[in-house]
């Protein structure tokens, strides 16, 4: 019997692909150009050794953006998420029914502006595990051993972990987690596995 159901953010909750959308717009970036940029920073970002505002200002350097010191990263960052809405149908649906959580790899900035902008269900998440937070990242298997000692009276096969990507569950199922691959090109039918794995039809 499921207990607990942990969440992914990114890729589960919400579709992230086009998150460079705004800000290569805004000042006429190239999309690669930035990407490449941010994917050498993105490690210490999630750990949050890099903050977000630290990120933009290493930005403004590298690429000589003009008129960029008050523009807000985070917020133009999220305003490209799509929301997969089965998803997050599911967790209200479940609200109130089995106690859920998040484990993300993702820096604090990003995860209220996400917050702040209505991106997540508005429902009461009984655990949220941040990887810029605890200074570690999926698939690290100390990330779910903190996930996990948060969890009381819980037994490790009580807990559901879904993600979309499969290297971040092998840990999770060595300790003895249910987990899910969750796959948003074929969200409902995946859905339809998770609602038996938790019971609810």
């Amino acid at each position: 019997m499921i207990k607990f159901v942990y969440f992914d953010f990114g890729g589960v909750l919400v579709n992230y692909d086009d998150v460079y959308t705004k800000v290569c717009r805004d000042f006429g970036l190239d999309r690669d150009e930035f990407e490449k940029f941010y994917r050498g920073l993105v490690d210490d970002m999630d750990v949050g050794k890099v903050s977000v505002n630290e990120f933009w200002e290493r930005c403004i350097e590298n690429f000589g953006i003009k008129n960029g010191k008050n523009y807000d990263l985070a917020k133009s960052w999220v305003s490209n998420y799509k929301i997969i809405k089965s998803v997050q149908d599911l967790i209200y649906s479940v609200e109130g029914k089995i106690k859920i959580g998040i484990i993300s790899n993702i820096s604090a900035e990003i995860w209220w502006a996400a917050l702040e902008n209505n991106w997540m269900p508005n429902v009461k998440y009984d655990e949220t595990i941040l990887s810029s937070d605890v200074g570690l990242v999926k698939p690290d298997r100390k990330i779910y051993e903190i996930a996990q000692k948060k969890l009381k009276n819980i037994d490790p096969s009580e807990i559901l972990f879904i993600d979309d990507k499969s290297e971040n569950l092998i840990e999770p199922t060595k300790l003895g987690w249910k987990t899910f691959c969750f796959d948003q090109l074929k969200a409902d039918k995946d859905i339809l596995e998770i609602q038996k794995l938790i019971n609810l039809e």
